[in-house]
């Protein structure tokens, strides 16, 4: 009876991090729009505060704070 307790306990503790972490996607996504009127994807991680734009050529890199 203990260890289905135990069991039934860790599925829903990984089912709560799954759900809070995984998904939805840890990212919000934007579009930014510099001064030429180019847009160009943008995402922010709402857990660490990271901002990242999107290169075609580089793919994604964090901008500078």
């Amino acid at each position: 009876m203990k260890k289905a307790a135990i069991i039934v306990v860790s599925g829903l503790i990984l089912i709560a991090a799954f759900a809070y972490l995984i998904y939805p996607t840890p990212y919000k996504y934007m579009k930014y729009e510099d001064k030429y009127e180019v847009q160009v994807p943008m995402r922010t991680n709402f857990i660490t505060g990271d901002t990242e734009i999107f290169d075609d050529s580089v793919g994604w890199y964090k901008i500078q704070k």
